[in-house]
């Protein structure tokens, strides 16, 4: 008698048709609850957005002395820079720009009136930090992917309060922006004119000393050859000079990052600089030697796990021993110099490295090349005439000067310039408008996902009450469990079939054990002694099985059942006492199972009890 089964498709389909009712009702209440929740609990999200496109700098003119290296090196003076997008988009978030939003909608007045019931409980007061935070988080500033656009967006329940963050927010960036522009701005241009104003002193000065020294020594009107000569070395040193200080300026930025790489690189620990040259995905000795290392100790160790007299664990040792010292020794000869390191990890930083090294050893080369010009000219001079050498010396000072005047003062009209034509860097391209229709809840998704979940909880529902119901379910499943049943009743009324079994059977007394409704075993069985009484009159006695019958009576009742030619006794449960009292004389025991009521686990009780009952199987 098979107790457990595999469900097949048609035992799902049963299980289906019997549980209609209950996939139907949880169904339908999900999809309710979907749609109460859809309609009269969540709130509508409304999103505004406004699309902006960065135009990548400011469209005043933007040389100046930034752009002359050599002349900043000179004077000392970084420029503002033009900050870039990235930058940009953290500005929109900065918190003197929230802070305004918050201030101009009032947020923290109506924040603390309209706090929810723990706030208030808690005392709890809502301050101006707390919403700059909460928009800081809540709006959303992003690139659009291969484009210079950004979108600013923001959610709230309010759609016209969502639209006024939007477009309060870039409002107040802007302004934000510009004031930042022209601190830098004023603070650039108060250095530069600090610097113009003792530069065009002291250009005036040699410009004055020049000129006397020209007038006392009768230099003005001289045009000789050996005076052009003179022009021509002032011109050629001056030139020199600049070319000098802009090498230097080129020395430093190739400096700066020579650093960088070796910050990066050269500092590491040696443990670090082992893992990097070993995990590289460049092929080096180093991790060949550690890559046959490791297959070598495994080997060694599975063989003495295995084999511990292998022969060969001997060679693999000493194999293990000489790879050992091959990779000391190669490491040391890799990181006894940085150079050999960076080749073997990265040989595109080796060859920039390298590349930097070599420049910079040109650029040395150079300038002392320019420095023994401006000494050999120097030389010239001095030897020429004293009187020349001490105008040469003047006209020296005045070319630099002069440099630096013309410098400063470019820089000055660069930096107004861009000033009075300051614009903006973003042109709006969509403004922000207030939204008709929510973000979420999104109608058509959350019933579609309602209706998913009401059919998996459905589903749910019918197998979880299916495995919580122990009873008979239907006729199918009994007899898949314990056979098919001796007789099938339609109904409760169907006496008719017991009464012909148990003529035909011509039992003389038997038992009727009902797993089920005490009230339909009570009809059933008085049906069945109508029938007999009428077939058989006055041959058969009816008995009744009574739990709490006095035990005389009890005793009087079963010694009569006994003499009894003819009688058969209802029991409405198998723990019955009786029941065990009767068992032994009654010829046949007819056992009762109704469907949807009997317990399977009262079934199995009372077939191992009785070998060969009668089953009689009472449909619903």
């Amino acid at each position: 008698m098979e107790e457990e089964r595999e469900l097949t498709f048609s035992d799902i389909l049963r299980i289906f048709k019997r549980r209609k009712w209950t996939f139907l009702i949880i169904f339908l209440l999900t999809i309710f609850l979907t749609a109460f929740y859809l309609f009269f609990v969540a709130t509508p999200t409304y999103e505004a957005k406004q699309v902006i496109e960065y135009k990548s700098s400011s469209s005043q003119p933007s040389v100046s002395l930034g752009s002359m290296s050599s002349a900043a090196n000179l004077l000392g003076i970084s420029q503002p820079s033009d900050s870039g997008l990235t930058t940009e988009i953290e500005r929109m978030k900065a918190d003197w720009v929230l802070a305004n939003v918050v201030k101009e909608l009032n947020l923290v007045e109506k924040a603390n009136e309209n706090k929810g019931l723990i706030a208030t409980l808690r005392g709890t007061e809502v301050t101006e930090r707390d919403l700059i935070d909460s928009l800081k988080e809540g709006i959303n500033i992003q690139n659009v992917q291969d484009t210079n656009m950004i979108e600013i967006s923001y959610q709230s329940s309010d759609p016209t309060m969502a639209a006024s963050v939007v477009s309060l927010v870039y409002s107040y960036y802007t302004d934000y922006a510009e004031n930042l522009y022209f601190e830098d701005s004023q603070s650039y241009l108060n250095q530069v004119e600090t610097l113009f104003e003792d530069v065009s002193q002291q250009y005036d000065q040699i410009n004055k000393e020049v000129l006397d020294f020209q007038t006392k020594n009768k230099l003005l009107a001289s045009s000789s050859t050996s005076s052009q000569t003179f022009d021509s070395l002032i011109s050629y040193y001056s030139e020199t000079y600049m070319n000098i200080l802009k090498l230097d300026a080129d020395k430093n930025q190739l400096e700066i990052r020579k650093q960088a790489i070796e910050n990066n690189i050269f500092k590491l620990s040696p443990e670090t600089k082992e893992f990097i040259l070993t995990n590289t995905e460049k092929d080096t000795p180093v991790k060949d030697i550690k890559s046959k290392l490791v297959s070598d100790r495994i080997e060694l160790e599975t063989l003495k796990l295995n084999s511990p007299s292998s022969p060969k664990i001997g060679a693999l040792e000493a194999e293990i021993t000489v790879l050992e010292n091959e990779l000391e020794n190669n490491l040391e000869a890799i990181f006894s110099n940085d150079l050999n390191f960076l080749a073997s990890i990265d040989m595109g930083t080796f060859n920039e490295y390298t590349g930097i090294i070599t420049q910079l050893q040109l650029f040395d080369v150079t300038k002392q090349v320019y420095e023994n010009m401006l000494q050999v000219i120097d030389d010239e001079i001095s030897k020429s005439s004293p009187i020349l050498y001490e105008y040469f010396l003047l006209k020296q000072q005045q070319t630099i000067l002069q440099a630096r005047y013309n410098t400063l003062l470019s820089a000055l009209e660069q930096e107004r310039m861009k000033a009075s034509l300051y614009d903006n860097k973003f042109k709006v391209i969509t403004s922000a408008y207030i939204p008709e229709n929510p973000v979420s809840p999104n109608t058509t998704l959350t019933l579609a996902i309602g209706g998913v979940l009401a059919i998996f909880l459905g589903i749910l529902g019918v197998f979880v009450k299916e495995a919580n119901d122990k009873t008979v379910k239907d006729l199918y499943e009994f007899e898949s469990l314990f056979g098919v049943p001796d007789i099938i009743l339609d109904d409760s009324n169907d006496a008719e079939k017991i009464v012909n079994y148990v003529y035909k059977k011509d039992f003389k007394k038997f038992g009727l054990l009902f797993l089920g409704n005490f009230s339909v075993a009570q009809n059933l069985s008085q049906r069945i002694y109508n029938i007999l009484n009428t077939v058989k009159p006055n041959k058969t006695e009816y008995f009744t099985s009574k739990e709490n019958e006095d035990y005389k009576e009890k005793f009087e009742k079963f010694e009569k059942f006994k003499n009894t030619n003819e009688a058969f006794i209802m029991f409405d449960n198998f723990n019955n006492g009786d029941y065990i009292l009767y068992r032994d004389d009654l010829e046949k025991i007819i056992i009762f199972i109704e469907e949807k009521t009997t317990n399977l686990e009262d079934i199995k009780e009372i077939f191992k009890k009785e070998k060969d009952p009668t089953v009689v199987y009472v449909k619903k």
